[in-house]
C-alpha cells in the first residue's frame, strides 16, 4: 500500500470491460506482474486478450531470477500469444534496472522489438533514482523503456531523463495529481509530447481519473498523442484510428 492508494475491490473481466465502456476508453492495455509481491499470471492476461481481441493488449510479467526460462517465457508471450511488451519490478528483488542480470531479458526486447515497462513511482528510496535508467538508457538506445506512475514524486529529474533519451518514455498514472505531480502536465503539453503515455493504473484509481487529466488546457492536438498516438507508436498498434 503506497500512499494510501485504497486496496481495489475484486472485480470481473465484464465489470472492466463496462468500466471502459463508461470512459469511452476503445482500447487498453493491461500488464502480468512476477514478482514476490505482486503476481497476475501471463495466461489471464491472455485469456483477457482473446475475449477481447484488438481492444485489450496486454504486457508479460516476467521474473528475472528465472534465468532461461525467462527468456522462454518472453518468447511465449510474444511470439505466441501476442503480448505487446514485458513488465518488471525490479526493486522487488532489491536490484536496479541496469542490473546485469537483466542485459539477457533487455537484448531480447530489442531482438523482437517490444518495450519494457519499469515499476517506478513512488520509490522515494535507492530503488526509484533516475541513475539507473540513465545509465540503461544510455547502453541500450534500442531499448524502449517506459518508466510507470510518472515516477512521482522523482518527477523533474525522469522529465530530463526522458527528454535527454529518445528511448525513455513515461506513463502517468496514480500519483499525477499529487504535489509536486505538475510538472508531468506542462513536460506533457511541451517537449515530451511524443513521449508521455496517459494511464490509469485501474482498480488502484478509477477509469475515470480521465476526465480529470484533461480539464488541463492542453495545446491542440497533444491530447490525441496522450491518449493513444504515442502508446499505438510504441505497440506498433494502428496510429490513425479515431479516438
Amino acid at each position: 500500500n503506497y500512499f494510501n492508494c485504497p486496496k481495489p475491490e475484486p472485480n470481473t473481466l465484464e465489470n472492466f470491460m463496462a468500466s471502459l465502456d463508461k470512459a469511452g476508453v476503445t482500447q487498453a492495455v493491461f500488464t502480468g506482474r512476477n514478482s514476490p509481491r505482486v503476481t497476475l499470471s501471463n495466461d489471464y492476461v491472455f485469456e483477457c486478450m482473446e475475449a477481447y481481441p484488438n481492444r485489450l493488449f496486454g504486457f508479460a510479467g516476467i521474473d528475472p531470477t528465472q534465468g532461461l526460462n525467462a527468456l522462454r517465457e518472453i518468447e511465449r508471450c510474444i511470439s505466441q500469444l501476442g503480448m505487446k511488451g514485458i513488465s518488471l519490478d525490479p526493486h522487488h528483488i532489491n536490484i536496479y534496472p541496469d542490473d546485469r542480470i537483466l542485459y539477457p531479458l533487455y537484448y531480447k526486447c530489442i531482438e523482437i522489438d517490444v518495450p519494457v515497462i519499469f515499476t517506478m513511482g513512488p520509490l522515494v528510496g535507492k530503488w526509484g533514482g533516475p541513475a539507473a535508467v540513465d545509465n540503461l538508457a544510455e547502453d541500450l538506445p534500442e531499448l524502449k523503456i517506459i518508466c510507470s506512475h510518472g515516477v512521482w514524486p522523482q518527477v523533474t529529474e525522469f522529465i530530463a531523463l526522458a527528454y535527454r533519451h529518445k528511448n525513455v518514455y513515461l506513463e502517468a498514472s496514480i500519483y499525477q495529481f499529487l504535489p509536486g505531480a505538475e510538472p508531468i502536465f506542462e513536460a506533457a503539453n511541451t517537449i515530451l509530447q511524443d513521449k508521455i503515455i496517459y494511464a490509469s493504473a485501474f482498480p488502484f484509481r478509477p477509469l475515470d481519473d480521465i476526465k480529470r487529466f484533461l480539464e488541463y488546457p492542453f495545446n491542440e492536438n497533444v491530447v490525441d498523442k496522450l491518449v493513444y498516438k504515442n502508446a499505438a507508436r510504441l505497440l506498433k498498434i494502428d496510429e490513425n484510428q479515431e479516438v
